[in-house]
């Protein structure tokens, strides 16, 4: 039996054959279900097709395609986590998505109610209007890139591979990967005109697509047939014959025909667009039932794009409760933040409603060529004596990376980058090469020192991970340095600088404490897509931190940050939810998200489970209180031993008072110690109050 294929930490799983399980194939590779052995998770891990492996503008491509997935963050999107590379594969992990796609389920059952395409539709156009806020048009819409899963009784719509995503910016670095490779590049069945004759393409190319893919649902086949060349030429000038949809309602079918206008101009504009023409459809199917559908609010969202630019115990129960609300916010903003982070789009395109907040005082990034670099020919193309220099270059790089000898790795691909900039192969492999060194934890405070200087190059001649990587390791060296690396990956569109530039602004680091700036940083993070961006922008809602206190607008960035599957979030609205905070009071809602944020092992949410567990009845255990109660104190307890602070306070708590476990006031003064000396203000002041000095605490 062949032996199963390993990317890093991720193994793919196989058939009973032993062969791998593809979960699709694509222009730039193959798609397979794989295990993340570090999470115990199953995902969809990308690997580019090897073939393509010794081009760079295939890298490029490759790249290129991973940063525009990870940019978006939406519950109608399957997310990106990890790009990286194993010997001399590059690959991504994505969200593995267990359900169906259209298409598979399209052929099985035939077509679909208008109800259910409508819904369906709509899903994907929400999906659409993430992108678009990032400017990204998909170029590949069409069932088998739509899986249906079922929720509940419900289902969701989850867009996969963005494989051929292309932003519409064009920017410097991707302009040499989106070009080189030339050609159509789509699924004619579903391409736009536009698309199929290689012209500038946006948003409405993907909603021309949807609206096949419309049609598709309705008819359980696609409006035009024949040959490759005969389904290219039918879309390019045959009317769609929409006779074949006249059973549809007549609502439907304008919209169908709408969507699918040979000429932009008379398609929807923009998602927003097409959703209040969906919603309003909707409306109208449902009017003939006296089930009418509001459709304000989309309304109000289009009339804003156009606007802008595109006992003793149950008293201490009840304590433990109410420090939980007071230590459950703000102190988020005081200190670094320490979640994982996933590959975030080096160059996402933001359009910010403010002016970035970027200081003066960003350093200089100056893009040199050495001396002796080889002049080009004078149509561009590398001499001969060139292009063996550059693989002399190319070759002494990947020894040093194959050798981990990361310092010389970073300087050989500086010097090739500037020895020949016009390829950009140099920066491209630099990119890749500090995203895994960070992401994989490579790169450490006691390894740094001999890194810091070919990183320092490495900024220099505009490699964003560069800068970020300098951001990160110089905030207890240089504040002030690491603060202006920061704000040069942030105005160079990296989503995860723009949120550290406002914890900097927030905290003091580097920088005079501004709030305002702070919150101004997280929006514009928040719209270049980090989803923890989003949480902080929260906190400063619920605070008053920079903004008006507004805990109903921090309420709804909570839900999209937690849609996103970010378990602070999750904990944080649970804690919106439990004390009715900017909504309405809902324990069964609490419930549900502590206990999804548990499961993703945020801790916090484990002590907070525990909170609830022991002061209400709207868990799954009810009002059996002894079984609640154990289960409260099991939590603490686990949570405790994983040297989580929250836990360790709570389950000394339980110890000194005999809540679900024996009283044992030496053991609960070694946990309070514990918790005290892990920074939580609580069990620090227990430890005053009892001068009991934390530092002294014997191991339990």
């Amino acid at each position: 039996m062949p032996e199963r294929i390993s990317f890093d930490h991720y193994q793919t799983l196989t058939r009973e054959d032993g062969s791998p399980i593809e979960l699709g194939r694509g222009a730039m590779g193959i798609t397979y279900k794989a295990f993340d052995t570090n999470l115990r998770v199953n995902v969809a891990l990308k690997v580019i097709n090897s073939k393509l492996l010794e081009s760079t503008v295939a890298q490029q491509r490759f790249l290129r395609e991973a940063r525009a997935a990870a940019q978006l963050r939406h519950p109608n999107v399957a997310s990106v986590f990890h790009l990286g590379t194993s010997g001399n594969a590059f690959y991504y992990a994505m969200e593995f998505v267990d359900g169906e796609t259209l298409e598979s389920f399209i052929r099985r059952e035939g077509p679909v109610s208008p109800v259910m395409a409508l819904r369906i539709t709509l899903q994907v156009t929400r999906a659409l209007a993430a992108a678009t806020r990032h400017h990204l048009v998909h170029r590949d819409i069409k069932p088998a890139n739509l899986m249906l899963v079922k929720d509940d009784d419900d289902f969701l719509v989850k867009v996969i591979d963005f494989g051929l995503a292309k932003s519409i910016k064009h920017t410097d670095d991707e302009d040499l990967a989106t070009l080189s490779m030339g050609g159509f590049v789509g699924t004619a069945h579903f391409a736009s005109p536009e698309q199929l004759e290689e012209k500038e393409i946006d948003v409405r190319s993907d909603i021309y697509s949807l609206g096949v893919t419309l049609w598709y649902m309705l008819a359980g086949q696609v409006p035009f047939g024949g040959s490759l060349a005969q389904v290219m030429s039918q879309h390019l000038h045959k009317p769609p014959p929409l006779e074949r949809l006249q059973n549809v309602p007549a609502c439907l079918r304008a919209l169908v025909a709408q969507m699918i206008e040979k000429n932009p101009l008379k398609r929807p504009q923009t998602p927003v667009e097409l959703r209040v023409a969906i919603e309003k459809c909707l409306a109208q199917l449902a009017s003939e039932q006296n089930s009418p559908a509001p459709i304000d609010e989309a309304r109000a969202e289009i009339q804003h794009q156009r606007r802008s630019p595109p006992n003793v115990a149950r008293a201490i129960l009840w304590s433990i409760a109410a420090v939980v609300v007071l230590l459950g916010f703000g102190g988020l903003l005081l200190f670094k933040r320490n979640w994982p982070t996933g590959v975030r789009a080096p160059r996402s395109a933001v359009t910010s409603p403010f002016s970035a907040p970027v200081t003066s005082s960003v350093p200089l990034v100056v893009q040199s060529v050495s001396p002796g670099s080889a002049p080009a020919s004078p149509s561009g193309a590398p001499l001969p004596e060139d292009q063996e220099a550059q693989r002399r270059a190319i070759a002494e790089a990947q020894k040093y990376e194959a050798a981990q000898n990361w310092p010389a790795a970073v300087t050989a691909y500086v010097r090739l980058q500037k020895n020949f900039p016009k390829n950009d192969f140099g920066r491209v492999n630099l990119e890749l090469l500090l995203t895994k060194l960070r992401s994989e934890g490579t790169v450490r405070e006691d390894n740094f020192e001999a890194l810091r200087g070919p990183v320092t190059e490495a900024a220099k001649i505009e490699t964003v991970s560069a800068m970020e990587m300098l951001g990160d390791f110089l905030r207890q060296r240089d504040p002030k340095a690491s603060f202006d690396w920061l704000c040069a990956a942030a105005a160079r569109g990296r989503a995860h600088a723009m949120t550290e530039v406002g914890l900097r602004f927030s905290n003091g680091a580097g920088v005079d404490r501004d709030f305002v700036k702070a919150a101004q940083w997280f929006e514009q993070g928040r719209a270049a897509g980090d989803v923890a961006a989003g949480m902080l922008l929260a906190e400063c809602y619920l605070l008053g931190k920079g903004v008006s206190k507004n805990s109903t607008k921090a309420v709804a960035l909570l839900q999209n940050a937690a849609s996103a599957n970010d378990p602070r979030a999750m904990d944080r609205l649970a804690n919106c939810y439990h004390k009715g905070i900017g909504t309405d009071r809902n324990d069964r809602e609490a419930f549900r998200l502590y206990s999804a944020a548990s499961r993703l092992n945020y801790l916090d949410s484990m002590g907070n489970l525990g909170v609830l567990y022991l002061t209400s009845d709207e868990t799954d255990l009810g009002k059996d209180q002894a079984k609640r109660t154990e289960k409260a104190v099991s939590l603490f307890r686990d949570g405790a031993r994983q040297n989580n602070a929250l836990c360790m306070y709570l389950y000394a708590r339980c110890l000194e008072a005999g809540t679900g476990v024996s009283a044992d006031a030496q053991e609960a003064a070694v946990w309070y110690r514990r918790a005290a000396n892990s920074g939580n203000p609580a069990a620090q002041e227990w430890c005053r109050q009892h001068n009991l000095d934390p530092e002294s605490n014997p191991s339990p």
